[in-house]
């Protein structure tokens, strides 16, 4: 169980953007109605728990969330964001490269996944995903 933060700081937050390079198309969860900001898509990654690199929960996240077991090497850093309207929260992304579009295995946080293309992505998303979209770190993934 992760330990608790005592600062009124937010933690830390770490996602990934997931993009198949065969299709050119980013992997999105749908979050389920039993957790915070039910029905809204997301990157898939969460919060990083105190003295907890950003890659290494973002691993623990990959696994937790989707199943996705991988190693940190495969991870590449696309930018970090400390974004104002998130309690000036600190927000880590990272790219995962992946040759096929993989089916997750997702656990009670999203209720379904989907696989878009950059000019189709669905319309409501969680505030770290909007903020990804917004600093164009999808496009990034290509850099």
């Amino acid at each position: 169980m992760a330990k608790e933060r005592l600062s009124s700081t937010p933690p830390p937050g770490v996602w990934a953007v997931i993009h198949c390079t065969k299709t050119d198309t980013y992997l999105l969860g749908k979050r389920s109605q039993a957790v915070n900001n039910g029905g809204a898509w997301n990157l898939f990654g969460g919060r990083v728990d105190r003295g907890e690199a950003p890659a290494r929960a973002l691993t623990r996240e990959l696994a937790e969330e989707a199943g996705l077991r991988i190693k940190r090497k495969a991870l590449r850093r696309i930018s970090t964001i400390r974004h104002r309207d998130a309690d000036d929260r600190e927000l880590h992304y990272f790219l995962l490269e992946v040759e096929r579009e993989l089916a997750p295995r997702l656990n009670r946080e999203h209720s379904r996944y989907g696989w878009f293309k950059r000019r189709q992505l669905p319309s409501r998303f969680n505030l770290p995903t909007h903020v990804a979209i917004k600093h164009g770190l999808l496009e990034k993934s290509k850099a």
